[in-house]
């Protein structure tokens, strides 16, 4: 009895635990004229930064080239949709595009106008 009792405890528990984050991805083409090292993605303006989750199957080196694409893989939580990304290039630069909406959008190009980070979406 003390045992079902406990059993239960813990089903109330779970269910009442806030929803957990999500596997999400967008694939990120790269146009900024420099080679990529690592991504990271981060609610917007929450600067908690969490790398990219690189598929070695189709990406040894976790590098996106200049022109290139790459899945970037996160976690999102149910009621976040709008996203920082930080690049770190080769040359150990770095920069930020603001506020992606990844809910709504799958396709993300990243590129520099007029020195300054620029971002597509479909």
């Amino acid at each position: 009895m003390q045992k079902l009792a406990i059993i239960a405890s813990a089903a109330i528990l779970a269910a009442a635990s806030p929803a957990l984050a999500d596997d999400w991805d967008f694939l990120l083409t790269n146009n900024t004229g420099k080679p990529i090292e690592k991504i990271e993605v981060a609610p917007s303006d929450s600067g908690v930064w969490a790398e990219n989750k690189v598929d070695t199957e189709l990406n040894k080196t976790g590098k996106v080239k200049p022109g290139g694409k790459t899945t970037v893989h996160f976690e999102k939580s149910p009621s976040v949709c709008k996203f920082d990304l930080r690049a770190t290039f080769e040359d150990k630069s770095s920069a930020i595009w603001s506020t992606i909406n990844v809910c709504e959008y799958s396709y993300v190009i990243i590129a520099f106008t007029g020195g300054k980070p620029t971002y597509k979406v479909n």
